[in-house]
């Protein structure tokens, strides 16, 4: 395989896989923060085991003061609200005020047992808020609603090729499994001629179509 379409298909996943997990990291980090400033709005002073292992705590300093709560659930809030078309700009700002509010939770409760089991996972959630920040400046859109586009036009461009186009203007297209029609072409040289039949049997060929073609 050629070195060059290696690197692209190799850069393609690894940019569009980041992408579509720090997409996820945001929906988590609003979710979380929602779920802990609900806790906080409710003045529990105890958490099921699953729930301190997704990082959710009791902060019995934050719980005296329900705008704490609040402030918490308004974060989580703006971390969502770009995937409806708000500005991505809510999430930018939104992801330091959630850094803040995780560390402080981390410190607040530091004698608490169940607390201190979701330790790992609100020290996931801090790095995905940091990489969600810098993306998204990066990208200058929301990161969930661009992974939803390129994850709608990926399986929409397919279905229009497969079936779609192949059957409708092309009936003869080679299907999955049936041998291409031979051509050939010179090198990037120019001076030798190569047939696709030359490789048969020897070495896979893979045709990359881009902007470029």
């Amino acid at each position: 395989m050629d070195p060059m379409v290696i690197k692209y298909v190799g850069l393609s996943g690894i940019v569009y896989g980041l992408h579509g997990l720090l997409a996820v990291a945001q929906v988590a980090l609003g979710l979380f923060l929602l779920a802990n400033g609900k806790i906080l709005l409710s003045e529990k002073k105890q958490l099921g085991k699953w729930a301190t292992r997704f990082g959710l705590t009791v902060n019995e300093r934050f719980s005296q003061n329900p705008i704490n709560g609040w402030l918490m659930i308004l974060t989580g809030v703006a971390l969502l609200l770009p995937i409806l078309g708000l500005p991505h700009w809510l999430a930018i700002a939104a992801c330091p005020l959630a850094i803040y509010w995780i560390i402080a939770l981390r410190k607040g409760d530091e004698t608490n047992e169940m607390s201190k089991s979701g330790s790992w996972a609100r020290k996931g959630l801090i790095i995905g808020a940091v990489l969600v920040f810098g993306f998204t400046i990066w990208e200058g859109k929301d990161l969930v609603r661009s992974a939803a586009i390129i994850t709608y036009k990926a399986a929409y461009y397919e279905m229009t090729e497969v079936q779609g186009w192949q059957k409708t203007n092309n009936p003869n297209v080679p299907q999955v499994g049936e041998l291409p029609p031979d051509f050939e072409l010179t090198d990037v040289h120019g001076q030798q001629t190569l047939r696709l039949s030359d490789f048969r049997g020897k070495k896979p060929v893979v045709l990359l179509f881009g902007s470029f073609t």
